[in-house]
This record gives structure tokens, sequence and C-alpha cells, in this order.
């Protein structure tokens, strides 16, 4: 049964809300995050999900998008480089299509998938608006796995399974530790250029998985 039967009036109304609401709320991922901010979002989706009236579900939403807000406003200032009204509502509306599509039985960490899911939607939104293939470098890519989350070790873990030996080794040693190219090439006993290339392909490998 679905719950929401127009965007506009339900769903509009918790998004006007969050707005009344969300600045009590610190980064998520960041140093000040609340101490149970990660239980209350638990806590607000599995509501969410199993609630079965009407109002119910609009006050769970409605707490969700306010957990959610400081996110969407980081990923919108890392790929955009500030946050605008428009920019904002149109997270709103992914964010709430996201936890509709969330399923709780799969067990994936649900702000991992949030980060990631946001992330590569605010990406293909500034490629559509610059029309430009490939704007995020190397850098960027790895600023999409947020180092203050206790998510990262296990996201990034994951993600470097899908490299090659060679290509892992070069974004460890060059993007991560900061060593210079040249001298992980030599490390390899490759060339420089083919070093260049193992950097180049495991940033392609890295920009899809993220965004899966």
């Amino acid at each position: 049964m679905n719950f929401f039967p127009t965007f506009s009036k339900i769903n509009a109304y918790c998004i006007v809300e969050t707005e009344h609401m969300f600045g009590s709320y610190t980064e998520i991922g960041g140093k000040e995050m609340e101490t149970n901010t990660y239980e209350d979002i638990e806590q607000a989706l599995i509501g969410y999900k199993e609630a079965t009236a009407t109002w119910d579900k609009q006050e769970y939403l409605r707490q969700l998008l306010a957990y959610i807000t400081p996110l969407i406003k980081k990923k919108i200032r890392h790929y955009f480089g500030y946050v605008d009204e428009d920019l904002l509502q149109l997270g709103y509306v992914r964010t709430i299509e996201l936890i509709d599509n969330y399923e709780l039985e799969r067990n994936i960490l649900f702000m991992g998938y949030m980060k990631r899911m946001l992330g590569c939607y605010y990406y293909d939104e500034k490629r559509k608006q610059a029309k430009v293939a490939d704007l995020v470098e190397y850098d960027e890519t790895f600023m999409e796995l947020d180092y203050e989350s206790g998510y990262f070790d296990i996201e990034l873990e994951d993600l470097l399974k899908g490299l090659s030996y060679k290509e892992r080794y070069v974004v460890e040693r060059h993007i991560m530790d900061k060593s210079l190219l040249k001298n992980v090439a030599q490390e390899l006993d490759v060339s420089y250029v083919y070093a260049k290339e193992l950097k180049r392909n495991a940033i392609k490998k890295l920009r899809v998985l993220i965004c899966l």
C-alpha cells in the first residue's frame, strides 16, 4: 500500500518541517556528531519501514531527513562549493527515493549506503550542469570516502579488492601515503608512464565501484 500518494503533500511537508528541525544536528560523520546519532537513525529507519499509519511514516521520515540534512549539505559543498535551495531540495527528493528503495533485509550499512548514493547523485548533477564527462580528479574520489566515518576502513577495503595488485599498490602508496608517483614506479619496477596508466585505471574502477 502506498502511504505517500502525492509527493507534493506529505513528502513536501516533511521537507519543509526538516528546515526547522535540522539545526540541532551536527554533520554526519564529523567529529562533533552526537553519540547516539547512528542509533537514532537506525531507529527512525526501522520505524519508517514498519509503520502502517500515514502519520507515523510521515513523522519518521521527517526525523530521517533531519538527521541526513547535514550529509546532503556536505555532498553539495563537496561537488559545487556552495549550498543553495535548489540543490538542497533535489537532495531531499533523492534522499526520500533512496530511503524508500533501501531494504533492511540486505544488511547493508544505511549511512554508508546514503553517503555513496548521494555522492554519486551530486556527482552526476555536477556533470550534467558542467557538461563535462570527467570532472572529479582522483583526490576527490577518495574524499568520497569519509575519513572521519566509522565505515571508512570497511568501505575502502571492499573497494580496493576490485583492483589488481599493482593498481592497489599505486593507490595505497601514491594517493593515500602521498608518495611521489616516480618513486612508486621504482618500487614496482615499472616505468613512470606505466605507473600513470595504473593510477588512471585504478581511479576509473574505483569511481564505478563507489557508485554501485
